[in-house]
């Protein structure tokens, strides 16, 4: 190919890259929507396994299980596992597990959590049914009071 066709071809092939970029950028981003879910949370038990060391060690395993409501009426149940993976004095870190229950499926998530504060952020890491491929944060607010919550954020693309 003479090299005037090539320069023509190269320069108009840079220009067609150029607008293909600029008109991607140019496009908005698309919004993101949610979808929240509240629930009232009822404990229905906790277990305590003592392993290793006798008293509170790291190993050490506590088991919840909790009603979950929506405008008084119950609709639905979740159990978690929180292991003790450091003590520090009065401070008691666990990585916790949870399952929640729903009618429309099941949603998964984990954290740490340091026994004693009222708030944890949960990351969402999967989920069943309508829940299916669910991402997102589970937030539980006054834990292990009469008034502990869920806010359940998914993230919907």
């Amino acid at each position: 190919m003479p090299k005037k066709k090539f320069a023509l071809f190269s320069a108009a092939g840079t220009a067609v890259l150029a607008l293909g970029v600029s008109a991607v950028l140019a496009v908005p981003a698309q919004a993101r929507s949610e979808k929240v879910i509240d629930l009232a949370v009822v404990n229905d038990g906790v277990v305590k396994t003592d392993v290793g060391k006798h008293g509170l060690s790291v190993g050490d395993e506590f088991i919840y299980a909790d009603k979950l409501f929506q405008d008084g009426k119950q609709v639905g149940q979740d159990g978690s596992s929180c292991q003790v993976t450091k003590l520090d004095g009065e401070k008691i870190t666990t990585n916790c597990v949870l399952s929640v229950q729903l009618p429309d499926g099941q949603i998964t998530a984990q954290s740490l959590w340091t026994k004693g504060t009222d708030t944890v952020r949960m990351a969402v890491t999967g989920g069943t049914g309508a829940y299916r491929g669910a991402t997102g944060e589970l937030t539980c607010n006054d834990i292990q009071t009469p008034h502990e919550t869920y806010r359940i954020t998914l993230d919907r693309p």
